[in-house]
């Protein structure tokens, strides 16, 4: 099992830098999913993983570390970038470059969401399948078949073609090959959760789809504007 005191109080070190710490204790997210998912307690993944995570909050939702002021722009963007960095370099300290290619694969589409203003469910079920992906890749599976949700939904961005991504999300889980998939089975069919779909574009009603329009940034495209919705 991976030392979760030592991982939360990593991270609220790591905040001191970028303002006060927050009131409430930690609670780790997307760590504990992959460590049921990999069953090896590898602390430096679980770290890496929560840190990556951080920087994400920091850039769209709401730290858990820190109670940075919301209007502080470059504060939280120049934070965010520091949890990614610091998550990233773990890992990649450890070789493992298809972990960091598909870390990366999850933050590009994460930023297309949020250029978008899509719920932040959608995220949430890109987080959780790249946990399994994460268990896979240790495991042995290829790293296109890890990508495969990516490959995917960039397919669909280029295309303007609108997609369920805890649909696609839960079809690619299904190939991955995971020793145990039921943790993240559950994650992704909703289970304690919000459902993980994005809405059509303003012009048009809201519906259980992820925006792809032609004109949309790639998933590459810059943050989303500082109006998106605050959420953890």
């Amino acid at each position: 099992m991976a030392d979760v005191a030592a991982v939360r109080a990593g991270l609220s070190a790591a905040g001191l830098a970028f303002g006060p710490p927050a009131a409430t204790p930690v609670a780790l997210r997307w760590g504990p999913l992959f460590e049921a998912l990999d069953g090896d307690g590898d602390d430096d993944y679980v770290a890496a993983v929560e840190l990556i995570y951080e920087g994400y909050l920091f850039h769209y939702r709401e730290s858990r570390v820190s109670d940075t002021p919301a209007d502080a722009r470059e504060t939280t963007l120049l934070a965010g970038d520091f949890f990614y960095a610091r998550g990233l370099r773990l890992i990649a300290a450890r070789g493992d470059a298809d972990a960091v290619g598909l870390l990366a694969r999850l933050m590009a589409a994460c930023a297309h969401l949020r250029s978008v203003a899509a719920p932040f469910a959608a995220d949430d079920a890109l987080w959780a399948y790249t946990m399994g992906g994460l268990a896979a890749l240790r495991g042995g599976t290829p790293a296109a078949v890890a990508i495969g949700l990516f490959e995917r939904f960039d397919a669909a961005v280029a295309a303007g073609v609108a997609v369920s991504v805890r649909g696609i999300a839960r079809d690619e889980a299904r190939r991955l090959g995971l020793r145990d998939a039921a943790p993240l089975e559950r994650e992704l069919s909703g289970a304690g959760a919000p459902a993980a779909s994005a809405p059509a574009p303003s012009s048009a009603p809201a519906s259980s789809s992820a925006p792809a329009p032609s004109s949309a940034p790639a998933p590459s495209s810059a943050p989303a504007p500082s109006s998106a919705p605050a959420g953890r």
